[in-house]
């Protein structure tokens, strides 16, 4: 059987068709109240004051070691922020746990270490507390631009037109060579797509953020 349609409304769904390739997608999550005083309690008990901002860093990635910009980078980035008067704590699955205590091994201000211990729910409430949320190209980084965190996201051998957050609030650095986007898990080189980013790149690109919108503070 041949789907027979009038010309008229075939063009009248093409345009229909066309307008609504041109809406910005929404992937807007919205976080209660509750949850985020559950988190603020939480943050407390593990030492994360309201008065000073709270820097989150996701340093894994579960799918792909490519994707992970080296550890002894997000260490150098925790000391600037650190130095500079923020808090920082590393978050991620249990299965990101290693590489947490990799970076957490080579800081000289010792961040609070989440990694592991917070459900799901719980890492969306603490993101959307988060003066900022700094990730490898990872799930983390899509939940930060859901909820209106300032989310910087650090790309290397992944394709940022596919795979970027799709918010106002997001952004991206990377600084690609001839071989990026690979989409390989593993780098059969140098890992030149990563190491090319300086923690001094990624730390002015995030305080440059973070003057444009502060966070929400629930006390």
């Amino acid at each position: 059987m041949r789907f027979r349609c009038h010309r008229g409304k075939t063009i009248e769904r093409l345009a229909e068709y066309a307008s609504a390739q041109q809406i910005e997608p929404d992937f807007a999550l919205s976080v209660s109240e509750q949850r985020k005083r559950e988190a603020f309690e939480l943050l407390r008990r593990v030492g994360i004051h309201a008065e000073l901002p709270l820097v989150l860093l996701c340093p894994g990635s579960i799918n792909s070691r490519s994707k992970r910009w080296p550890t002894e980078r997000y260490a150098a980035l925790a000391d600037l922020f650190s130095e500079s008067g923020s808090q920082v704590a590393l978050i991620g699955s249990g299965a990101e746990a290693e590489i947490s205590q990799q970076v957490l091994t080579q800081t000289r201000h010792r961040p609070v270490v989440l990694t592991g211990r917070t459900s799901v729910p719980e890492i969306i409430a603490i993101i959307a507390l988060a003066d900022i949320l700094i990730t490898n190209d990872t799930g983390p980084a899509h939940i930060g631009s859901a909820v209106g965190t300032p989310t910087l996201v650090i790309f290397g051998p992944t394709n940022p037109a596919t795979t970027r957050p799709f918010a106002s609030t997001a952004e991206i650095i990377r600084e690609p060579p001839d071989c990026a986007p690979c989409m390989l898990r593993d780098c059969p080189i140098d890992h030149r797509c990563m190491t090319a980013i300086q923690p001094e790149q990624v730390f002015a690109q995030a305080r440059r953020m973070l003057l444009r919108e502060p966070a929400e503070v629930i006390a």
